[in-house]
This record gives structure tokens, sequence and C-alpha cells, in this order.
């Protein structure tokens, strides 16, 4: 049976799994919405909202980084997707990645060409697909990598020797957003998440590498000077920190309620943080915290890499975790090879689960939301 499209989701309730953070957590009013750009396009603005009243009727997007860009066994093919050769259909929103955009070049971090994205962007868009995008970026004071974890926040940010450097990456970064537009000329909405996993220290952004201070002055400068100076309307900003342990720990490094529109978290299942328990607990955490805030949140990295022995992964684990709150999108890592792989592919152990993780009413494909934009 088709599940129901966006359009009919609105006002369904979550039913089933209400009261789960309310056992554990005082449950306070709301604080107002933030709106992080008045001028945003009609189409973003739809975007959110329609984000919002997906997760409140208790579905989720599936996404999946770089799906339609290559897998395992195949790069570079029109119309294919690992997800889609599983199920027939793409996910409902795809991860890319502009790490590298700021230093000029035709290719990201990863060796993925801008043109290739861009192509595949607006592919999505035209079928009615979500697009997010990260950003792995240069480390500005050695050029080196994102896990370059050598101290650069402070000479960015405003009043940094830096500063006009980090102003002529933004230029690149809004360059390319600009150019994902419709023959019509209609803006792409883009669920931008930079900077992520900040309370580990894994990046030079991260925490232990720059202050808190320090962060929301980077965050703050970044959203204003691509939405009051170079003119992107249609960017919906993702907060997303790593693994955290308390609901301060989670807001450290808050930038304001006005400065975000989605929350989101990064949590991979390992042997050393399972998401079938300690995972579940802190989406109750999260749960809260989402409520607090007004906002809708997202599960904005996860997965388990190169899944060889457990082929009720999706159902079993995955599908359990986001049941403990409603989450309006849930994101997987790439497909690279068959050493490094996050989502399902044909042969994969757990590609028949996949096929009933999707054919829940909780997990929404691509064609499951159409009207999104509506």
């Amino acid at each position: 049976m088709k599940k129901p499209s966006v359009i009919f989701l609105s006002f369904i309730l979550l039913a089933g799994c209400s009261d789960i953070a309310d056992r554990d957590f005082p449950t306070p009013e709301p604080a107002p919405a933030a709106v992080t750009d008045p001028q945003a396009t009609v189409q973003t603005a739809r975007l959110l909202a329609n984000l919002r009243t997906t997760a409140e009727s208790g579905r989720t997007l599936f996404g999946h980084q770089c799906s339609s860009l290559y897998g395992i066994g195949w790069s570079g093919d029109s119309d294919r997707s690992d997800v889609k050769s599983i199920c027939g259909d793409y996910p409902a929103l795809m991860g890319w990645d502009i790490g590298a955009i700021e230093s000029g070049g035709d290719s990201n971090l990863d060796g993925d060409r801008f043109d290739d994205i861009r192509m595949r962007i607006l592919e999505s868009y035209a079928r009615g697909g979500v697009t997010t995008i990260g950003w792995h970026t240069t480390n500005p004071v050695t050029g080196g990598t994102a896990w370059d974890t050598t101290p650069a926040v402070a000479r960015i940010i405003p009043g940094g020797d830096l500063h006009d450097l980090y102003r002529g990456w933004l230029d690149r970064v809004a360059g390319f957003l600009a150019s994902l537009r419709t023959a019509d000329g209609v803006a792409v909405p883009v669920l931008f998440r930079p900077f992520h996993e900040h309370t580990g220290n894994g990046f030079w952004w991260g925490k232990g590498n720059c202050t808190a201070a320090e962060y929301v002055s980077l965050w703050r400068f970044t959203l204003e000077y691509l939405r009051d100076v170079r003119g992107c309307h249609n960017l919906l900003w993702v907060y997303s920190p790593d693994i955290v342990g308390s609901q301060d720990a989670y807001l450290e490094f808050w930038p304001g309620d006005e400065y975000v529109d989605i929350l989101g978290l990064d949590a991979y299942d390992r042997t050393s943080w399972s998401l079938a328990t300690d995972g579940v607990r802190l989406m109750r955490l999260l749960r809260h915290i989402s409520h607090l805030r007004n906002k809708p949140f997202a599960f904005t990295e996860t997965g388990i890499e190169n899944n060889t022995a457990q082929p009720a992964w999706w159902t079993g684990t995955l599908l359990k975790a986001i049941e403990s709150i409603p989450a309006a999108y849930v994101l997987v890592w790439r497909n690279k090879d068959s050493n490094h792989f996050f989502g399902p592919y044909p042969g994969c152990v757990s590609e028949e689960d996949f096929r009933k993780f999707v054919a829940t009413d909780r997990i929404l494909t691509e064609k499951d939301i159409a009207g999104i934009y509506e």
C-alpha cells in the first residue's frame, strides 16, 4: 500500500510514544519558534513547515549521503542509487559535502566534482526530493584538512587576522549555493549543516580547539554573511553536535534560537556506543530539547559501518531509536566502496530488512514526500 504523502500528514498526531520524554524530563512551555531568515524563499519556508508537521505525525524522511552519485560497484551512472536498486525509490533526502570549495577547485575533499553534485541536487529537487549540505572546511591557518585541529576559529571571526580570507571562502560557498537553481530560476532549498560535531575535538572548530564564544561568533557571522550580504535565502540552518550526555552539553555552543532552524545529532552505532541502548536514551533527551526550543529535530548522521553481522539492523536498531523522538529525517552516511559503506546495497546482509524498514508507515522515501514544498 502506498504511504500517505506529506500533504496529508500535516495534522496527524504522533501516537504511541508521546509520553516517553515526559517520564524522564519536565515539559515546559515551548519557546517561540525562531526564524533565521525572514526573507526565506517560499519553497524554503514551506519545507521547514512540512518537516515539522511530518515529524509531528510520526513520519521520518530517510536520507543517504551521495546516494545518486555512486555506490557499491558503480559510479556516475544516471538514474541510479543503491537504495533505489533495493526498494524501487530514491531516498527522500540526500546529503552532499562541499568541503574544499573554499580552495577554488573543481572537486570536493572526496574527489566528487561540484558540477556532478549540482546536477544530482537539481535532479533530486525536480523529483521532489530534499537536499542537505555539509562543509568539511579546510583549516584556514595551516591549509590542512578539517581534521587538522590546529586552533583557527579566533583568527577568522570578526577581528581576526584571517577574517578577510574567510569572507572570501564564504563568497565561494555562496556562489555554489546560488548555482542551485532550476531552469525557471527557483532556488533549491538546502538544509545547511556547517561546523558539525563541535562538541567533540575532532575538527578545528570543535570543543577544546575554540571557545564556545568563538564558535557562536563563527556561526552567527557565517549565517549573517550568507543571508544578509550574499542573499542566500534558500538555507535552513542545522545545528548538529556529536554524542552528548546532558542538555547543557548539547546547548553549550548554542548560537541562539534565532540562528538555528533544525536541531540535529550525529551519532554512529559503534561497539563503544550502542544506538540500540545509548541511542534510545539520548533520543529521549533530544526530544525534550526539541520541545523546549520549539524546533524540529533530525538524526543528521548515523549508521553502522560495513555491516556484515546485523541483518535486522534497520528495523531492530535504527527504527527503534527514531521511534523515541519524532525525527524529521535520518541520514546514513555514504556507500563509498565495500570497505566503507553505511547504507544498504543489493546483496548486503541487511537488504531484506531494509525493504521492511522503508515499507513501514514511519519511514518516507522520495515518492512518499510529494508536496513537501507545497
